[in-house]
């Protein structure tokens, strides 16, 4: 692939080595970024080409080849600069483009407004990234791994089924599935199978199911499977991961308290959490995390803007005999410095979307949003052009092939519909789609969308 990458921060930067490094040196890299000094940095230890300007200028795009680019990323540090380069990239001939932003509240209500107007065919944001995988990270267990998509309104978790549970032998069609989730699929001594009404579950399979969180976690409950139970968090931070991850807690019925420095800032995240507890005091304060009862919490999570913070109350918060531990890295080269110094979980945005880009890249499908078994099947989100020979169809009509699940539809404005078989398909849908590698390309053509 031609890959051209704007912006050479942690994210850029770890793209252009890695992209530049794999597939035997396959991939053709560009960089673009308007420090000469960061070119210089990157260009001293890797084979890229690189071009000195503003990302956001049509000629500097024109001179880095965007006319041939298979894949544009926009991954600078403004988000005015990506947004600008995702349009004229492709306006000037780019054939993929990544968008990544810090702030992703003007796109919820409005994602296909916006990708129709700035052209990008991905958005990412670090934000979204870390509080998605901090929940993750707080929820996960030996039994229950956990994907989001549609800005973590539809959950895919993947359930691994002991031999006790009600759920073996049964047929799928006489279980009792909540409404708004569905089972996709049976991982099966690594061969991955989408099961019908008459398939049953055996011990030690490993049950795919799609949907709505809810509805997940009280399908969960009927597994026999025993999730860490979480009762009690306590983190330190006034970032916008905070709200995310206080507002996740929240629907899981956590409870959350959050200790703030600034006393406005404190106020400002007091208003937009209900249920949390805000504290005004600083992280680093051993008297007021004693007082708090930190030691007898669920997890501690180290959350702020500045990672030696972040470090430093972690470490205090292990002194008091928390369970568990969760720090926010800034500084990706500090990851393994922080599992070292006795942090349970160190979590990098940019490294998370550096990861999902890399994702992207190696399934050959901007619209992967998960592989499974090494690429056996995969989740596509997928948009229903206005064109497209299904729009119009009810589920039950349009003929997806075996091997292929909807799990479910992300409306513009926000709607999610865990699609049945009267549900219609509508133009500019976008479709969470569970399918067989083998069935990928048909189920594509089908919608009417290419890789």
């Amino acid at each position: 692939m031609d890959i051209l990458i704007v912006g050479l921060g942690e994210v850029g930067s770890h793209l252009a080595k890695v992209l530049s490094s794999s597939s035997g040196g396959a991939h053709d890299v560009t960089v673009i970024d308007s420090s000469r000094q960061r070119l210089r940095r990157v260009t001293d230890h890797i084979d890229v080409k690189a071009v000195f300007g503003d990302g956001s200028r049509p000629d500097v795009l024109d001179r880095a080849g965007a006319d041939s680019t298979d894949l544009l990323l926009a991954v600078s540090n403004d988000d005015n600069v990506n947004m600008l380069a995702c349009l004229f990239g492709k306006r000037i001939g780019a054939k993929q483009t990544v968008l990544r932003v810090k702030d992703m509240a003007p796109f919820h209500r409005f994602r296909t407004f916006f990708r129709k107007n700035l052209m990008f065919d991905q958005i990412l944001s670090l934000e979204d990234l870390a509080g998605e995988e901090i929940v993750k990270t707080l929820r996960q267990n030996q039994a229950v791994g956990v994907e989001n998509f549609a800005d973590g309104k539809v959950q895919m978790r993947r359930l691994r089924l002991a031999a006790d549970s009600p759920l073996i032998g049964v047929p799928l069609k006489e279980l009792k599935i909540p409404p708004g989730m569905l089972i996709t699929a049976i991982d099966r001594d690594h061969d991955v199978v989408i099961p019908g009404g008459d398939d049953m579950c055996g011990a030690d399979d490993e049950v795919f199911v799609l949907g709505e969180p809810k509805a997940i976690a009280s399908f969960e409950k009927k597994t026999g499977i025993r999730s860490t139970y979480l009762r009690s968090v306590v983190m330190t931070g006034a970032t916008s991961v905070v709200v995310q991850v206080c507002k996740a807690l929240d629907r899981l019925h956590v409870q959350s308290r959050v200790i703030v420095q600034d006393r406005e800032d404190a106020e400002n995240l007091a208003t937009l959490l209900d249920n949390t507890l805000v504290l005004h005091g600083e992280g680093t304060d051993l008297e007021l995390l004693k007082e708090e009862h930190v030691g007898d919490a669920d997890a501690f999570l180290g959350l702020s803007e500045h990672d030696e913070t972040n470090l430093m109350s972690c470490q205090l918060a292990s002194s008091l005999g928390v369970a568990r531990t969760v720090a926010l890295v800034h500084k990706p080269d500090y990851v393994s410095l922080y599992q070292q110094l006795g942090i349970d979980v160190s979590i990098s945005p940019r490294l998370l979307c550096a990861n999902r880009i890399l994702s992207f890249v190696r399934s050959g499908s901007i619209s992967t949003i998960a592989t499974i078994e090494e690429g056996k099947a995969e989740v596509l989100e997928l948009e229903v052009p206005s064109g497209s020979r299904l729009v119009g169809k009810m589920m039950k009509d349009a003929k997806f092939p075996r091997g292929c699940v909807v799990g479910a539809i992300a409306r513009e404005g926000g709607d999610i519909v865990i699609p049945r078989g009267d549900d219609k398909i509508e133009a500019l849908d976008n479709l969470v789609v569970f399918v067989l590698n083998e069935v990928v390309e048909r189920v594509m053509s089908m919608i009417g969308v290419s890789r």
